[in-house]
This record gives C-alpha cells, structure tokens and sequence, in this order.
C-alpha cells in the first residue's frame, strides 16, 4: 500500500509541509455524483500558489440536467476528466484522488497501554473484528491518536490528572476494487496518482487552520451528507447519510409542479430568502434541512457526553453549502457559529480572484485538501 498513506498529515500542523527543491506541481482530483473538481497547486518557495482549478457536472454528458446524480462507465468519467483537464488548462499529469466515505470504514479502538510493536498485531487482530468484510477486500491502515489526548482527563476540581491506561487507535479501510477502478480510470486518462486519500480527510485538512478546539465539519453533496468531528486537528468521528443537495431541487420540482433545471435555478437564486414571495420555496427545502441538522445535532450531543468536549464551530462546505440561507439556519438550530469553508485561505493567489475563490470555496474544498496533500513534506 505505497501509494495509500491516509495519515500523511492527518494532525493538521500549524505550517504546511512542502517538498523539497524545485518547484512541483499537484492535483487534486475530487469525483462526485454530479460532478467532477480538480485543484492544481504549485509549490514555490515554500508556498501552495494555486494554478487553475475548474468543475464539470456530469449529468449534461449523459443527456441529463446540471446538478443531477448519474452513474458512470469508466470511459464515460475518463471523457468528462479529459475535458476538465483541457478547460482547466492544468500542467501536470500528477494527481491525488478522493476516495468515497461510503467506499471506506472509519473507527477508533481503545487499546491497553503497550509497546508499539505490541500495538501493531494488536491492532491487526481487533481489525479482524470491526471490519465488516474479508480484510483480503480491502487496504487497511491505522494511526495511534496522540497519547496526551487519550491516556488523561484533567480533574479541575483537584488540579490534577487521572491516569487513563489506554490508548485510543483511528482504523481505515478502503475497497480495494475502488481503488483498482480509480488506478484503470487515470491510466485511461493519462495520468499518474501519487495517492489516494478519503475525503473527509480532505475536508479537514482544507477547512481547518490551527483550531484545537472541536470542529463539525458539515459537507452537503448532491447525493449524501458527510459529517466529521475534528478535535486538536484529529479527525474523530465520521457519519454519512443518503439526504443530499439534490434531494431539495427534486422537492422543489414536484412541489412547485416546475422541471429539473428550473427548480435547480430556484434553488440556486432564492434558497432559504427570507422575502415573503420567496417563503414557498423555503417551505419545502427547510423540513429536508432540518432532518439533515437534527443528524448533526445528535452527533454534537454524543460526542459532548462521551468526550466532555463541546463543539466550537461548524464548517459548511459542498457543492449544497452555498445554498441562501443556510449558515443562518444551522445557527438557528443548533446555537454553535457556522460559516462556509474557505481552503484558498491556505494558498497564495492574485487578488482580483478573491470574490469569485470565496463563492466558489465550499465546492472546491475537498480537490484543494487533497492538492495539498500532494505538497506534503517528504
């Protein structure tokens, strides 16, 4: 597993590593089920400059509406790459590619304090046990969370500490036969992927600057929700359900008794506008947000009982976050400051661009996590 190392970076560190020498060049290739993303990154004098970046929704190549969700042949998405890398004028054939959350297993496991080597066939036998299938079916990997975090709980009342003799280790998994499918599709395309990595990973490394504090990280795709707790840079804990962006522009459809792409465009333009002509519109879209955020609740409050730790913030990101309204309303719900990811933070690049960087941010946030991933120290 050369090409997989998920924990490269997994503590996000207060100062990007970059590679050594001269100047190189990186994608981020991001496939979703509307669309495909891509980031290109530069690394010159020990900054991420961002080249060009582009998106293309893959309904219209299969005689469907912008925004739909459609299944692909590995041809079909080595076209819509193909095109994307000619509209984007991208320079490089190196890449770093998402893999799917619901391609992928996430868990922690507890362990007794014990000598490295000891935790490694430790952690291979309790894999055995939390993967749901054939460890032959998939590629593993595991990182021991930071001991400080795990192995003490402050006791304010004394002033001390209470010794917790365990270790708390983060297990992955990921279908080997995705990545084999990823591997054919580039090859197909003419490109060279330098690794793989699950996107909520991405996510994080993107949204997130030097925070310790517990971050949500609230990702709204066309097809599903992805939810990651962060806490001291370390992803936590991961929840992915089937309610997505889409979901809004079908109830709209049907609602409004209107077609496809003009409740696409409605969406898009009035979202959650709090005018009084628009409150039809947010009369269907907020009962599918509010299931989304009762999720999101939940998750804040198990997390708050298990680890004593509350969330600080809520990072909006997606192709589904830019929707009107929705900041607002995730504060409403759920009382903790939200606002829209912003990974072009973490790069260098012309002024002029920022307006457009800034709308567009939430949707590219994953290419761009993994293109710095691809700028990581050696």
């Amino acid at each position: 597993m050369a090409d997989i190392s998920f924990f490269e970076n997994l503590a996000l560190k207060s100062k990007l590593g970059f590679l050594r020498g001269e100047s190189q060049r990186i994608i981020g290739l991001d496939i979703g089920s509307a669309s495909v993303k891509l980031v290109q990154l530069k690394k010159e004098k020990e900054r991420g400059i961002l080249e060009t970046y582009g998106e293309l929704s893959i309904g219209p190549y299969l005689k469907k509406e912008t925004g739909q969700i459609v299944s692909l042949t590995e041809d079909e998405l080595v076209l819509i790459i193909k095109d994307l890398l000619k509209e984007s004028g991208a320079k490089t054939n190196e890449i770093i590619v998402s893999v799917p959350l619901k391609s992928s297993f996430i868990t922690t496991i507890d362990f007794p304090l014990m000598s490295d080597a000891e935790l490694k066939e430790a952690v291979s036998f309790e894999a055995r046990r939390h993967i749901p299938i054939s460890l032959s079916e998939v590629e593993i990997d595991w990182w021991a969370m930071p001991k400080a975090l795990e192995t003490k709980k402050r006791v304010e009342e004394e002033g001390l500490f209470e010794k917790k003799e365990k270790v708390k280790v983060l297990l992955v998994a990921i279908h080997k036969e995705v990545i084999e499918r990823f591997r054919a599709i580039a090859s197909k395309a003419g490109l060279h992927i330098k690794g793989f990595e699950i996107e909520v990973f991405s996510l994080a490394r993107a949204s997130i600057m030097q925070e310790l504090s517990p971050i949500l990280l609230i990702d709204f795709g066309a097809s599903s929700t992805k939810m990651a707790i962060v806490d001291y840079g370390v992803i936590r804990e991961t929840l992915q359900f089937q309610r997505g962006s889409q979901e809004i522009t079908l109830a709209l459809s049907h609602s409004l008794n209107i077609d496809f792409p003009r409740a696409e465009k409605i969406k898009k333009e009035v979202g959650l506008s709090l005018k009084p002509e628009h409150q039809e519109t947010a009369s269907v879209i907020r009962p599918i947000l509010d299931h989304i955020l009762a999720e999101a609740e939940r998750i804040i409050i198990d997390y708050r009982r298990r680890e004593e730790r509350s969330i600080s913030h809520i990072a909006l990101s997606g192709g589904g976050a830019s929707l009107k309204g929705l900041a607002d309303l995730v504060i409403n719900n759920l009382g903790i400051e939200a606002r829209l990811a912003n990974p072009f933070k973490k790069t260098a690049y012309p002024l002029f661009l920022e307006p457009v960087l800034k709308d567009i941010g939430p949707s590219l946030a994953i290419a761009t996590g993994l293109a710095l991933r691809g700028l990581k120290e050696e």
